[in-house]
Parts: C-alpha cells; sequence; structure tokens
C-alpha cells in the first residue's frame, strides 16, 4: 500500500516544526531533523526502582526501524532495530572470491586436504577431539585451538608448530602428514584462516545481539532479562533538566473567513489555505461530543493559535559497538559495510546476502530502506496549546469550555493531544472585558510527580534519521 500523501496544510505544520527546531538546535544535531508521529511518546525515565532496572519502553525508542505511518508521517514501527541486524547477519553466507574458488577446487591440494583428513580419522584425532562436520577445515580449527598457543594464527609457521606438537600427544600420524602438506596448503590455509576470523566475527556478533548478557554489555530490564547494549545512557536527571528547561519551539496559527465548514489558515510563514476546521483542530470536550465549529463561527469569526513545546531537549544514545575481542557490545557496522560491498562481487571473498534473499542488500540499506532508526530523539513536553476567539464565539467558548476539564485534540488529522482518561485539561478560559475575545489554555499533565517513573511519557518532536552504513554506489 502506498504511504499517504501530507495534505498542503500538513506539510505546512511540519516544515514549521522543522524550521523552528532546526532554528533552536542548529549544529546540535548530528544531521538533518525530521519530525516524527510516535502516539506512544517517549519515556524519559532511563532507570528506575531500587535496583535501577533501565526501562525498555525507553530503550524500544531508539530500537526501533523507521517507517511511514498510515498518515504519511515518519514514525517507529513494530520491528526492532537489532533483531533485523541480526536477520541480516544470519542470512549472510561466505562465498569465496573466484581467486580463491580456484585455490579451493585445485586437485592438487584437494588431494593434500584428503590426506590430511584420512589421517585424522584413523588415527582417533576426530573422536577424539567431537570433530564435525569432518574435513580440513574443522580438524586444522581443532589442532590449532588444542596444540597451538595463537588459535586463531592460520600461517605456515604456526600451522607447522602445531603439527610438531601433535607426537607428543600420540598423534604423530597426523603431525606428519600435516607437515608434509603445510607448503603446498599454504594457500589454501591463508584463505581458511580469513574464512575462520570472519566466522568467529559474525557468531560473536549474532550471539551478543540475539542473548545480551551482562557479561557481553547488556543492559539489565528485570531481575532476570537483559536487552542489548546501548551508550552512552543517560542519567534520568539530563533528561528531566532538558525536559524542565526554558528551551522552547512555538507554533502560530491563525484562522479566518470562516464558512459552515471551513476557513482561511496560515501557518508559521505559510499563508493561503483553506480547508476544514476539524482537518487543522478537533477538539473533543466529552467521550462523544466535539466542539461545533459550525455553530460558533461566521465568516467574521478569527482564531489565534500558539502551540508550545516546552522542554525542547536532545536525547542520543547508539548500538554498543562490537569490542575487538568479542567480548562486549554487539553491533558490527564494518562487518555490515563488507555485506553490502562485498554481495554481487566476485572479485572478493566474505560474507554476501543472494539479492533474491528478503534481507538482500537493495532491500534493506539506504535512505528510506527498511535498516533504520532514529540516532537521535528530540523530545519535550506535551504542547500547551493557546487558542483565542475573537468575541463573536464568546458565548459559545464560554459555555463549551469549562475549566479543569479534560480534552481530547486531534492536530492536522496526523497528532491526538491528551484524551479523556489522562489529565490533559483546559487550565484557562479568559475573556477579555476590552475587546470581548476569549482566551482559552489547554495544558498537558506534567511529566513528574506522582506518576511512577517507567509510566511517565512527554512527546517526541522527532530526531534525526539514520540508515546505516552508507551504500556504496
Amino acid at each position: 500500500m502506498l504511504a499517504k500523501q501530507l495534505t498542503p496544510s500538513q506539510q505546512a505544520f511540519v516544515d514549521s516544526i522543522t524550521s523552528e527546531v532546526g532554528s533552536l538546535l542548529g549544529s546540535q544535531l548530528p544531521g538533518n531533523f525530521s519530525m516524527v508521529s510516535y502516539p506512544p511518546g517517549f519515556h524519559p525515565a532511563v532507570q528506575y526502582g531500587t535496583s535501577a532496572y533501565y526501562n525498555s519502553t525507553m530503550l524500544d525508542a531508539f530500537n526501533g526501524t523507521l517507517e511511514i505511518g498510515s498518515n504519511g508521517m515518519l514514525t517507529l514501527g513494530n520491528q526492532q532495530f537489532s533483531t533485523l541486524y541480526y536477520n541480516i547477519l544470519r542470512n549472510a553466507t561466505y562465498q569465496y572470491s573466484t581467486a580463491d574458488q580456484k585455490v579451493v577446487n585445485d586437485p592438487n591440494i584437494a588431494n593434500q586436504q584428503i590426506a590430511v583428513v584420512n589421517t585424522a580419522t584413523s588415527s582417533g584425532f576426530v573422536a577424539a577431539f567431537s570433530v564435525t562436520p569432518v574435513n580440513y577445515a574443522t580438524i586444522m580449527g581443532a589442532v590449532l585451538k588444542n596444540f597451538s598457543s595463537a588459535p586463531t594464527d592460520w600461517s605456515t609457521s604456526n600451522i607447522s608448530a602445531a603439527a610438531a606438537n601433535l607426537p607428543n600427544a600420540g598423534y604423530a600420524s597426523l603431525g606428519q602428514a600435516i607437515g608434509n602438506a603445510v607448503q603446498l596448503l599454504s594457500p589454501l590455509n591463508t584463505i581458511l584462516g580469513a574464512q575462520s576470523a570472519a566466522n568467529a566475527e559474525l557468531a560473536a556478533a549474532m550471539d551478543n545481539a540475539q542473548n545480551p548478557s551482562a557479561a557481553n554489555g547488556g543492559l539489565p530490564i528485570n531481575a532476570t532479562d537483559f536487552y542489548v547494549g546501548w551508550t552512552p545512557m543517560p542519567t534520568n536527571n539530563q533528561i528531566q533538566g532538558g525536559l524542565q528547561s526554558g528551551s522552547k519551539v512555538s507554533i502560530n496559527i491563525q484562522a479566518s473567513n470562516f464558512d459552515s465548514t471551513d476557513a482561511s489558515f496560515s501557518i508559521g510563514a505559510k499563508t493561503g489555505f483553506t480547508v476544514p476546521i476539524l482537518d487543522i483542530f478537533d477538539i473533543g470536550l466529552s467521550a462523544s461530543t466535539s466542539y461545533d465549529w459550525n455553530k460558533s463561527t461566521s465568516s467574521s469569526s478569527s482564531l489565534n493559535v500558539t502551540m508550545d513545546y516546552e522542554g525542547v531537549t536532545i536525547v542520543q544514545i547508539d548500538p554498543l559497538t562490537l569490542a575487538a575481542n568479542y567480548a562486549k557490545g554487539w553491533y558490527d557496522q564494518s562487518l555490515l559495510q563488507s555485506i553490502i560491498s562485498g554481495s554481487g562481487d566476485k572479485s572478493v571473498s566474505g560474507f554476501k546476502i543472494d539479492p533474491s534473499n528478503q534481507y538482500a542488500v537493495a532491500k534493506m540499506f539506504g535512505p528510506g530502506k527498511a535498516f533504520s532508526r532514529l540516532k537521535t530523539l528530540v523530545v519535550s513536553q506535551a504542547p500547551t496549546i493557546t487558542m483565542v476567539f475573537s468575541a463573536d464565539q464568546a458565548t459559545s467558548v464560554e459555555s463549551s469550555f469549562k475549566q479543569s476539564t479534560s480534552v481530547d485534540i486531534k492536530l492536522f488529522g496526523l497528532f491526538s493531544v491528551g484524551s479523556f482518561d489522562e489529565s490533559y485539561s483546559i487550565t484557562k478560559v479568559h475573556k477579555d472585558s476590552a475587546s470581548g475575545s476569549v482566551t482559552v489554555v489547554l495544558a498537558p499533565p506534567a511529566i513528574t510527580g506522582t506518576v511512577p517513573p517507567d509510566k511517565q511519557v512527554c512527546n517526541v518532536l522527532g530526531g534525526v534519521a539514520d540508515y546505516p552504513p552508507p551504500a556504496q554506489s
């Protein structure tokens, strides 16, 4: 299904937010800001409880992949970035280059491999060290692991040193077979060494992504479970400090020339929109009743709206990079880049994904593709909405808007603010004695207070979209 296109008025609202955030934050952002529609909101509590568990819901906002929602806005989907990463790696297979495949297929090299395999089997080495599957690569891997001080080194000198240790363990015939073949098999050993190292890297990245733990840098989310590692983790106070700061984005919307259904709007610097008023502001005053613009407005009516997003702040964390020794972390961008550059290239050996695979490079990587996340989140308190109605609407406004009652507001058909089971409410209804205009203030619930930390929610304005790593043409 094709994504819905934003209407001109919706796009004007998005452009206003984007411009204001860009002016406010500027070079603090590591890329271009994109407005995001994310109804669940952002949970600003990083850790909570006496055990200081990490808030998995907060982490989900960074671990979600990007998609275009049914309203045409960029949003976070249900798929996790770390899970998609694991599936991409799981579908990558190690493939030889044309040159390496020629070495592997050389009859003389094949005969020497067979000699080593047969001797390893007849000497009892295969059974003693539970080598499976039984082939030259697995047998040499077991020899290096058990009889070498450098088990990942497939050089001729190290293999020769390992073979020299075999007679002392009762495997003299295997040591001799390896010694006799080591020079001829040197080109193959170089290929197998590179493959072994690549396999170890891939296996560690997959295991750490699929099985987070304290040992590999996972974040505890309860007494028994861990979330994949992210860094650097901010503190609760850092995020709350930003949300309580004076940093603010404001959007101004003006309406005039009302008729039975439509009105003329200007949004920020954009003017000339004539659209149904309910497409801009649909204000629910009860579970079954919305404010009736048709009955309260006329061609001479006007409306001036200011939306203030207080406490605009940046939150950024990144996947924990896989360490050089593979002990901690899970995210390996160089491994992904090698898959991207190697897939379809027969001149290099490495991990590749078939183009017909559902995780093929063309489907996963690049701007707008599936492998994506929000590198940076820009969050704020939910907007305080100040609406100034012209005097001719005073009677209707004062009878409809009652201070301290809850409201449910749909903005531009894109966002919902508040609900009847929350405390987003009318905090002020004031008639100006001189002009007769009526000011109504709709304000969000406080983020702090009696709400448990793991249940606190703030607004997501957007963020910096990331489609890693950059695909090469």
